[in-house]
């Protein structure tokens, strides 16, 4: 083997390890990426949620017996609640959110959105997000049914899905 082909060999080498690393890297810093994504929005969900009353998930799931009265304290930690969906929303949407760190948030938001509180803050603070069209259709397929706007009911007490 002459020594030109040998060197020549050795920076395909070079360039294929350099190249490898890189691709490993930037990979690397996509899931740190994620996981520090997933860790500051759950850490402000449960901020938010945990100023809500307790009634927000202690109420029977069916009407609004049990639940508080609107307020402005209450109206203002569901507002910010739902601006943190909305945001999380739009990521997915824009491709920033994989399906993996989508998927156990989107089964919290539409537990959470199912609730009756919820619901009734949701549909008298709904156009607030008049400029979100997509995240309001979203909200709404999570309150009626699921988060393709099915009409689908999906009851607290059991997995049974229900045609409304």
């Amino acid at each position: 083997m002459r020594s030109d082909t040998f060197i020549q060999l050795a920076q395909l080498g070079a360039i294929l390890v350099g190249f490898l690393s890189v691709v490993v890297t930037l990979r690397s810093h996509r899931r740190q990426m994620h996981a520090q994504m997933f860790i500051e929005f759950s850490s402000r969900l449960h901020n938010v949620l945990r100023v809500l009353p307790l009634e927000t998930w202690t109420a029977p799931c069916e009407g609004e017996r049990g639940i508080p009265p609107r307020s402005e304290d209450l109206a203002r930690s569901c507002l910010l609640c739902f601006h943190i969906i909305a945001d999380l929303h739009r990521l997915y949407k824009s491709g920033y959110i994989s399906q993996d760190l989508w998927k156990p948030w989107q089964g919290g938001i539409r537990r959470t959105m199912q609730r009756p509180l919820l619901r009734r803050e949701w549909l008298a603070l709904e156009e607030v997000f008049e400029h979100a069209p997509d995240f309001r259709r979203y909200m709404r397929g999570l309150i009626h049914g699921d988060e393709n706007g099915r009409c689908l009911r999906r009851h607290c007490h059991g997995d049974r899905l229900r045609v409304s």
